[in-house]
C-alpha cells in the first residue's frame, strides 16, 4: 500500500521506463502478483502493442492494460457486485429521452425544450458529468437549499430543481436493478477490498493529467488495498501546482492531491521518480520547442529545419500538400506509414477531405476517431421504416428506407432492382401516391400523362409492362410495411413496438443481406468496412434489448417508443481497430495518445482553433458552475480552465514526434472567407516584428494546382501519376492560350505516354481538349429509327428546333425528359384553361345562349361548372389531393370566371363570332382538319398537327373575315423578330391553317384578319384612388387588351371594336389606335398591310419547310440563339447533357439581329418577292 509518482516533461522516458519495469516483473516471474496498467480507452491498444511487441513479448497473462471501466467489471465479477443489468450508453440515452417525456409537466424551466432533438445529448452530458463528480439527487437537494440561502439567481435555481426532478426519476428507475457505465466507480470502491486479486496487485496509472471526483475515490480506495500503485504524471515541479497558468498545472494539482490523498489515509508515499533528461527527440529543433515552450520571453535558436510550415490557399491545398509530404518521407527518406500522424481538431471539416486526398495517393490511413453508425443502411431502415407507419406513408421516409436496400430479394442483383425502385419512385411523385393512396389499387395504373386526354387514350403494351414492373417492386415495398403498421397498430408497450420491429427486420431478411454485404466488402480489400456491418447488427440489436429491459413492460404510443429508440439509434458508433499496422494515424488532438511517433503534422492551425474559441459553456454556464465551487461542491472545469489547458493540449501534440514537426493552416475556407493563422505558428516561427523560438523557419505557400505558384518550383507537386495527372491537364489547358509548358510537364507528359496504362487515361482526358463541342449530323437510318418514316410534328416542335437543333434531338429523338413531380405546372394550368373554356362555349351553345347576354350569376355558375368537370381528369386529381389544392381550385375558378366576363365584353362590341374552339388539325380520323402539309426535299413531306384554341369569324359587305384568338395563361404578344428567326411561329400557323380550311367553316374562301393573344388571368389592380364598381370594371376590361398582329383594314378593325366608330383614340380590347380620320395609326398600332399578313403565313411555312429538312438532314448542332438578353439555354432542361459552355472561346450562341418590327415586314416582304 505505497504511492509512486514518476514525473517528468514529454518525451523523457516515464512511460517507458514502466514498460521496462513491468517487462522485467514479467521475465523474472511470469506467473507472479497481478500487474493492472489502466490508461484512458484510446491509449488502450498502443499500449498493449508496446509491451508485446516492442518489448519481445509474445502475449500477457500477468500483466494486464485496461480501462477503470474493465477493471470494474473484473473485480466485480469476482466478488458478485456484477448482478446488475448494465445500462449502456444508448440504453442511457434512452431511458433520459423517456424520463423528459414523463415529467415534463413538473419542469419550470426545461418545459419548452424537453421534446426538442439534442436535449437529451445535453442533459445527459451534464448527469454524467454529475456522476463523475459524486452529485447525486440528495446533493443536488441540498445545493438548492443553500442557492435558495444565499439568494442565487433564480434561473440558476429553477434549473437546478429541473435537474433535480431528472435526476430522482433517474435514481429511481436505475435503482438496485440497473447500473450505468459512471455507476460502476462507487460499486467498484465499495467491492476493491473484498478482491483477493487486488490485494495482491500492482496498479500502473498512465495517460491522465487529472481524474474526476470518482476517478480520485477509486484511486484512494486502489492506494488503501493493492500493493503499489504507480502514477506517471506529466510535470516539471510541483510548484506548478500554485500556478493555474503554468503549462503543468493540471499534472501538479493531480500530483498534490495524490499525495494529500495518501496522507490523510496513512499511506506511504514512496521518494517521486522525476525524469529530466528528454530521450525521445532526435531532432534539436524539437528539443528546443520542448524545453522552452512555456517560457515568457522565447530563447530563440536558429531552425535546423527539422519544424516546417505549410500556408495553404484553403483546406483541400493543405491535405494535398501533406499527402505529397508523405508521399516524399516514405520513399526518399525510409519512414514507414506507422511513423506518421495527423493531429488535428474540426473532424467533421477534415476527415472527408483526408479520407478522399489520401486514397488519390494511394496513403493508407486509419482515423482513430469514432463514426456515428446512423447512416448505416440496417439503422437507417428501422428509423425510417418506423417514421412510414407514423407518418401514414408519406414520400420521404418511405424512400429513405427504400434506398437502403434491404427491401430487395436476397440474391437480387441490386443495380437492377436499385433501378426499378427509381422507377417506382419516380411514378409516386408523379401520381402523388402517398398515405392511403398506396393502398388504393385505382391509384396504380401506369399511363403516361399528355395532357387532359389522359383519361380516353388506351394503355400502350409498353405502359402495361411497365406498371407490372411497377406493381412488382410495389409489393417487395408495401407487403413487409404493412404487416408492421398493422402489428404497430395493436402494439400496447414498448415490448410489442420492439417485436414489430425486429420481425420486420427478419420478415426482409436483413441479416442475411448484411452478410452479403460484408463479403462484398472483403472481396473489395475494404475489411474496415467490412466489419462495420456485423458491429451495426450488434449494436442494433443491443440497443433492442436495452429498450425492451427498460420500457417493454411500459405502456407507451409507437410514436413514443420511435423516439426513444431514435435516440438510442443516435449514440451507435463503431469501434476502429486498425485493419493493418502501417498506416498513417489520424487522431485529435484533445484525445490523442500516441508514442513510438517520428513525424507529426498539426492540421488546422487557425486563430479560434488552436486555442479553440469555446463560445457554448454547456447546460451551466461558467457562472453558474462557480456558484457550485462557491457552496462547495466540485463540477467539471469551467471554460475558462479548459481554455488554461490550451498550451499543454497544444504542448502535447508538438512534441510527439521524435523527428519531424509540420504545422499547416488554411488562409481561407471552403466559401473563400479569410482566415488568420494560429497565435502559436508565431510563437514557434516569429515574424517580421517578434522573434520566435526558432528562426529561419521555412514557411511553404502550398496551393491546390502549380499554375497559382509565383515561382517556377512545380517538383513538389509531381509526387503520384494520379494527382499529378490532374496538375498536368491543367497546365496543358492553360498553355494553350497563354504560355508554354514548363520543361517539367513535357517530361511528365512523355512519361505517361510511354506508359500503357497512363497512356490510354491521358488520351481519354485529353480528348475534351482537342474535342470540339459540336454534335454530329445524324445518318439518315438513325434519322429514320429516330423519328420514323413519315415526319409528323407540331408547331412547339419546329420552335424548338430554331431555339437549339440539338435540344429539339434530345426531346424528339432521345425523349429525354425531366422526372415529373405531383404539382400544378403552368403548361397544365393552360390546359386546364383551354378545357374550361371550351367546355363554356360548348356548354352555352347546348343551353342556346349568347355570350352577349350571358349574366353576372350565369358566368360564375358556368365557370364554376367548368372547372368541377374537368378537375376529377385533371393532372391525376391534384386539385382534390389537399386543402391547398382545393384553395388553388377556387382560384382557378375565379380566374375563368373573370377572363369569361371580359370575354363577354369583347362580344358586345365585337361583330366577330366563334366559329371554331380547340379545333384540332393533323393525320388521323380523330383530327376535325386536315394537317397542314410541308413539302421537305427528296419529296419528303411533314405533317403539321396541331389545336387552334379559338377562330373568330366575320362577315363585312359580303367578304368572310378569319382571326385567331390564342389562349395564354401568362402575358404574351408577337415578337415579328422572333417569327423571323423561327422562335415564334404559333398563332401565324394557326392562321394559315385556318384561311386554307375556310371553306370547312364558311361558304368560301376568307380574308385574313389578324392574330390575337388573351391573358387568362385574375388582374390585380393598382388604385390611387377611390373608383365606383363601374370604374373598377373599367379598369379591369383593360387589363384583359388583346394583344398581336391584324390587318390593317378598317372595316375589319371596326368589326372588332365598334366603340371605335364613336370615338377615335386607343382600343379598349385590341391593340389599335384610331385616328380622327377614320385610319388606324401604323406607329401606335400592331398592323400590317393584308398583302404582308399572307406574307408572313407563306414565310413561316417556309420555317417549317427549313425546320423539316433540317431535322430529316439530321441536324443536332449545339446552337443556342441568343436574341438579346433571351438566350435558348435560360429554361433548358438540358444543359448537362451538351455541356455548352459560353465561355469556352470554342463555343458561343448563334447571335440574332434583333431590328424594328416594320423592318422585319419589309425583309420578310423582300425574300417572298
Amino acid at each position: 500500500m505505497t504511492l509512486r509518482i514518476v514525473s517528468g516533461r514529454a518525451g523523457t522516458g516515464k512511460s517507458a521506463y514502466i514498460h521496462r519495469e513491468i517487462v522485467e516483473q514479467l521475465n523474472t516471474d511470469p506467473l507472479g502478483h497481478p500487474i493492472f496498467i489502466i490508461v484512458p480507452d484510446q491509449m488502450s491498444y498502443s499500449t498493449e502493442y508496446e509491451l508485446t511487441n516492442r518489448h519481445g513479448l509474445h502475449g500477457l497473462i500477468r500483466a494486464q492494460v485496461m480501462t477503470f471501466k474493465r477493471l470494474a467489471w473484473l473485480v466485480l465479477q469476482e466478488t458478485g457486485g456484477i448482478a446488475r443489468q448494465e445500462v449502456n450508453g444508448y440504453g442511457y440515452r434512452m431511458l433520459i429521452r423517456k424520463l423528459l417525456e414523463e415529467q415534463k409537466s413538473d419542469f419550470s424551466l426545461f418545459r419548452q425544450a424537453a421534446g426538442k432533438r439534442g436535449f437529451t445529448e445535453e442533459i445527459e452530458t451534464l448527469l454524467r458529468e454529475f456522476s463523475r463528480y459524486s452529485v447525486n439527487s440528495s446533493v443536488l437537494s441540498d445545493v438548492t437549499t443553500s442557492l435558495k440561502a444565499i439568494d442565487a439567481p433564480h434561473t440558476l435555481q429553477a434549473k437546478i430543481n429541473d435537474l433535480y426532478i431528472v435526476l430522482q426519476a433517474l435514481e429511481a428507475r436505475l435503482g438496485t436493478t440497473y447500473v450505468d457505465s459512471e455507476g460502476y466507480y462507487p460499486i467498484l470502491t465499495e467491492h476493491l477490498k473484498f478482491s483477493e486479486t487486488m490485494k495482491q496487485a500492482t496498479i500502473y496509472i498512465d495517460g491522465f493529467t487529472a481524474f474526476t471526483v470518482r476517478e480520485l475515490e477509486l484511486v484512494k480506495e486502489l492506494l488503501k488495498v493493492t500493493k503499489q500503485v504507480t502514477v506517471v504524471l506529466p510535470y516539471d515541479h510541483m510548484e506548478e501546482a500554485k500556478d493555474e497558468q503554468a503549462l503543468f498545472n493540471e499534472a501538479a494539482t493531480t500530483s498534490q492531491r495524490l499525495h494529500d490523498i495518501a496522507y490523510d489515509n496513512g499511506i506511504e508515499v514512496e521518494a517521486p521518480l522525476h525524469f529530466i533528461k528528454t530521450h525521445r527527440f532526435q531532432s534539436k529543433d524539437l528539443q528546443h520547442v520542448e524545453a522552452t515552450f512555456a517560457d515568457m520571453v522565447p530563447q530563440t535558436e536558429k531552425s535546423t529545419g527539422d519544424v516546417k510550415v505549410f500556408e495553404a490557399s484553403n483546406r483541400r491545398a493543405e491535405i494535398h500538400a501533406i499527402a505529397r509530404e508523405i508521399t516524399k518521407l516514405t520513399r526518399q527518406e525510409g519512414y514507414r506509414y506507422q511513423d506518421i500522424v495527423l493531429l488535428y481538431r474540426q473532424a467533421d471539416v477534415y476527415d472527408p477531405l483526408i479520407s478522399t486526398i489520401f486514397q488519390q495517393y494511394d496513403i493508407p490511413i486509419f482515423v482513430n476517431t469514432k463514426k456515428t453508425m446512423l447512416h448505416h443502411p440496417l439503422i437507417e431502415f428501422s428509423r425510417s421504416a418506423l417514421e412510414v407507419v407514423i407518418s401514414n406513408w408519406k414520400y420521404e421516409p418511405l424512400f429513405r428506407s427504400v434506398k437502403t436496400d434491404l427491401f430487395f430479394p436476397l440474391h437480387a442483383d441490386n443495380s437492377v432492382w436499385r433501378e426499378r425502385a427509381d422507377r417506382l419512385e419516380n411514378y409516386c411523385l408523379a401520381q402523388g401516391i402517398y398515405g392511403e393512396r398506396w393502398f388504393d389499387e385505382s391509384r396504380w395504373f401506369y399511363k403516361k400523362y399528355r395532357g387532359l386526354e389522359f383519361h380516353s387514350r388506351v394503355q400502350t403494351d409498353e405502359e402495361r409492362a411497365m406498371q407490372t414492373e411497377i406493381e412488382a417492386i410495389r409489393d417487395e415495398i408495401r407487403t413487409p410495411l404493412k404487416a408492421l403498421q398493422d402489428k404497430l397498430i395493436l402494439a400496447k408497450t414498448g415490448r410489442d413496438v420492439a417485436t414489430a420491429l425486429f420481425e420486420l427486420v427478419e420478415e426482409v431478411q436483413v441479416y442475411d443481406k448484411l452478410q452479403i454485404m460484408k463479403d462484398r466488402e472483403l472481396d473489395r480489400g475494404e475489411a474496415l468496412a467490412a466489419s462495420e456491418h456485423d458491429q451495426a447488427w450488434k449494436e442494433w440489436i443491443a440497443v433492442l434489448d436495452q429498450f425492451v429491459y427498460m420500457f417493454g413492460e411500459q405502456e407507451m404510443s409507437v410514436q413514443e417508443a420511435a423516439k426513444i429508440l431514435d435516440e438510442g439509434f443516435d449514440t451507435l458508433e463503431f469501434a476502429r481497430i486498425p485493419p493493418t499496422l502501417d498506416e498513417v494515424m489520424v487522431a485529435t488532438v484533445d484525445l490523442a495518445r500516441l508514442s513510438q511517433i517520428k513525424v507529426a503534422f498539426v492540421l488546422g492551425m487557425n486563430d479560434g482553433v488552436y486555442p479553440t474559441r469555446l463560445d457554448y459553456e454547456g447546460l451551466l454556464s461558467d457562472v453558474e458552475r462557480e456558484w457550485f465551487t462557491h457552496i462547495g461542491y466540485e463540477l467539471a472545469p469551467t471554460s475558462k480552465n479548459r481554455l488554461l489547458q490550451e498550451n499543454f493540449l497544444l504542448y502535447r501534440a508538438i512534441t510527439t514526434p521524435s523527428d519531424k514537426l509540420y504545422m499547416t493552416y488554411p488562409t481561407a475556407d471552403e466559401e473563400g472567407k479569410a482566415l488568420i493563422s494560429s497565435l502559436y505558428i508565431k510563437k514557434i516561427i516569429g515574424n517580421e516584428k517578434t522573434a520566435g523560438l526558432l528562426s529561419g523557419v521555412n514557411v511553404e505557400r502550398v496551393v491546390i494546382d502549380p499554375i497559382e505558384l509565383i515561382d517556377d518550383n512545380v517538383l513538389p507537386y509531381i509526387r503520384h501519376p494520379r494527382t499529378a495527372l490532374a496538375h498536368l491537364m491543367l497546365q496543358l489547358r492553360q498553355a494553350e492560350h497563354s504560355r508554354e509548358l514548363a520543361p517539367e510537364w513535357v517530361a511528365l507528359q512523355k512519361y505517361y505516354e510511354q506508359d500503357p496504362y497512363w497512356a490510354l487515361i491521358l488520351r481519354r482526358l485529353m480528348h475534351p481538349m482537342t474535342h470540339k463541342n459540336e454534335a454530329e449530323p445524324l445518318e439518315g437510318y438513325i434519322t429514320q429509327e429516330l423519328y420514323g418514316r413519315k415526319l409528323t410534328s407540331s408547331v412547339s416542335r419546329i420552335e424548338k428546333y430554331f431555339r437549339c437543333p440539338f435540344s429539339h434531338f434530345t426531346t424528339y429523338g432521345l425523349r429525354l425528359e425531366e422526372r415529373a413531380e405531383y404539382r400544378l405546372e403552368t403548361f397544365a394550368m393552360g390546359d386546364l384553361f383551354h378545357e374550361a373554356l371550351k367546355w363554356i362555349t360548348e356548354e352555352t351553345h347546348r343551353l342556346q345562349l349568347s355570350w352577349i347576354r350571358l349574366s353576372k350569376q350565369q358566368i360564375q355558375q358556368l365557370a364554376r361548372q367548368a372547372v368541377e368537370q374537368i378537375v376529377p381528369v385533371f393532372s391525376h386529381q391534384i386539385l382534390l389531393s389537399s386543402a391547398r389544392y382545393r384553395y388553388i381550385q377556387r382560384k382557378l375558378i375565379r380566374i375563368v370566371e373573370r377572363t369569361m366576363m371580359a370575354l363577354t365584353q369583347h362580344a358586345n362590341v365585337s361583330h366577330f363570332k366563334p366559329i371554331a374552339i380547340e379545333a384540332s388539325f393533323g393525320p388521323g380520323q380523330h383530327e376535325q382538319l386536315p394537317p397542314l402539309e410541308i413539302d421537305l426535299q427528296g419529296g419528303k413531306k411533314m405533317y403539321m398537327r396541331g389545336r387552334i384554341d379559338r377562330v373568330d369569324s366575320a362577315s363585312i359587305d359580303d367578304r368572310s373575315y378569319l382571326r385567331i384568338v390564342d389562349y395564354k395563361s401568362s402575358a404574351r404578344d408577337l415578337d415579328l423578330n422572333e417569327v423571323y428567326h423561327g422562335l415564334s411561329l404559333q398563332v401565324l400557323t394557326y392562321l394559315d391553317v385556318a384561311m386554307e380550311n375556310a371553306s370547312y367553316w364558311l361558304s368560301g374562301d376568307a380574308e385574313p384578319a389578324g392574330v390575337l393573344y388573351v391573358h387568362v388571368h385574375n388582374p390585380m389592380l393598382k388604385l390611387d384612388k377611390d373608383l365606383s364598381d363601374s370604374e373598377i370594371e373599367e379598369d379591369r376590361l383593360k387589363q384583359y387588351k388583346m394583344k398581336g398582329l391584324l390587318t390593317e383594314n378598317p372595316e375589319a378593325i371596326y368589326s372588332m371594336d365598334e366603340q371605335l366608330e364613336e370615338a377615335s383614340g386607343h382600343s379598349q380590347i385590341i391593340p389599335v389606335y384610331m385616328k380622327k380620320d377614320g385610319t388606324p395609326s401604323e406607329s401606335q398600332s400592331r398592323i400590317v398591310p393584308v398583302n404582308d399578313m399572307k406574307n408572313l403565313q407563306h414565310f413561316v411555312r417556309r420555317k417549317h419547310q427549313e425546320a423539316g429538312n433540317g431535322i430529316l438532314a439530321g441536324d443536332t448542332a449545339i446552337s443556342p440563339y441568343k436574341l438579346k438578353a433571351k438566350t435558348a439555354c435560360d429554361y433548358c432542361q438540358f444543359a448537362a447533357v451538351c455541356q455548352f459552355d459560353p465561355s469556352d472561346g470554342k463555343q458561343s450562341y448563334r447571335q440574332l439581329q434583333q431590328v424594328k418590327p416594320v423592318e422585319v415586314v419589309e425583309k420578310i416582304r423582300k425574300e417572298m418577292n
